[in-house]
């Protein structure tokens, strides 16, 4: 009887503190919390879901992809700015280009291009290609190395697939992205 008088009279000054309990269950019901906190784990429970199910990622997380991004149109531009995350330990991106792909010349819907040089060896310039699918899903990347160092290279100039680089001490070439190739620019 005296554990029971302790228990109640810690339960009603606990609760009369304002400290309040709540059980959670392990599985995806939150009906011990409040409204707002059950409507939030709920909301956040959908997303994750949501997340999982959605094939658009570079690579999958615990939580679902790590990037997100819905299917929109794309135009064919250079790019002043490329964030690669995935690839930045391994070279420093100057600039990029991005294209739809038509007729499906290389096996997807756009490509995606990426010019700079190396991290480990900053003379040798680096071109990093990635082709993408439906739902914009990678299906293929391939990486190269211009044929002589000359310094890290940037795209000036794009005509459908041939693009223009152009190294840090001015030596160009021209890239065929469909073919992997590189082409001296006199």
């Amino acid at each position: 009887m005296k554990k029971i008088a302790i228990s109640l009279v810690t339960t009603a000054v606990l609760f009369g503190a304002g400290v309040a309990f709540y059980h959670v269950s392990a599985s995806d019901t939150y009906d011990g919390l409040p409204k707002e906190k059950r409507e939030i784990m709920e909301r956040k429970a959908q997303n994750k879901d949501k997340a999982r199910n959605d094939s658009v990622s570079k690579k999958d997380g615990v939580n679902g992809p790590l990037v997100v991004q819905h299917d929109r149109a794309v135009t064919a531009q250079i790019l002043t700015h490329v964030e690669d995350p995935v690839n930045d330990h391994k070279a420093k991106f100057k600039n990029g280009w991005v294209s739809p792909i038509k007729n499906g010349e290389m096996g997807g819907k756009n490509v995606t291009v990426e010019a700079g040089a190396l991290i480990n060896d900053p003379e040798q310039g680096y071109v990093f290609v990635r082709s993408e699918g439906d739902k914009r899903k990678y299906i293929g990347e391939k990486e190269y190395k211009t044929p002589s160092k000359h310094g890290e290279v940037r795209i000036i100039d794009a005509k459908e697939f041939i693009l223009t680089l152009q190294a840090k001490d001015g030596k160009k070439w021209s890239f065929d992205v469909p073919a992997g190739t590189f082409k001296d620019i006199e």
